[in-house]
């Protein structure tokens, strides 16, 4: 099981972390593996919402969903999704932290088949590229805030 944690402060509102993070249409500007987001449920993003994917985690391109499964405004949201036999539960948890928003983001799955023997590189791979996507929603949101402001 691949199961990776980053956090990261953030110098923008809970609610305004959370509304860009959970609208994954927004992914493609921080999260780097993934190339399109398109919704395929109606209503406001919470529990049921479905998204189509279209991503490039290492090598080709693969397409999958991924659905809130857990949603609680401004403080936690779960997904869950299926690109191939792989089946990734993605955790966000957001906490107000000095004037801006502690971001956690937790990626959890298992590698399928023979593919297992692969899993002391994909974590710690997994790692490393999780922290990089939580330096980009950083990046993205703070300049976003700063372009607004001048």
């Amino acid at each position: 099981m691949i199961d990776v944690t980053a956090s990261i402060t953030i110098d923008r509102p809970v609610d305004e972390v959370f509304a860009y993070v959970n609208e994954p249409a927004n992914e493609p500007h921080w999260h780097t593996d993934v190339l399109e987001a398109t919704r395929a449920s109606e209503g406001a993003i919470g529990i049921g919402t479905t998204y189509d994917l279209k991503i490039k985690p290492f090598m080709g391109i693969s397409e999958g969903t991924t659905q809130v499964v857990e949603f609680e405004p401004d403080r936690r949201a779960v997904w869950r999704g299926e690109m191939g036999s792989m089946r990734p539960t993605l955790t966000y948890q957001f906490e107000p932290a000095a004037g801006g928003t502690r971001f956690t983001r937790r990626v959890q799955f298992e590698l399928p088949g023979m593919m297992r023997l692969m899993e002391p590189l994909a974590r710690a791979s997994g790692r490393k590229r999780n922290a990089g996507f939580l330096s980009n929603l950083k990046r993205v949101l703070e300049q976003e805030s700063a372009s607004r402001s001048s």
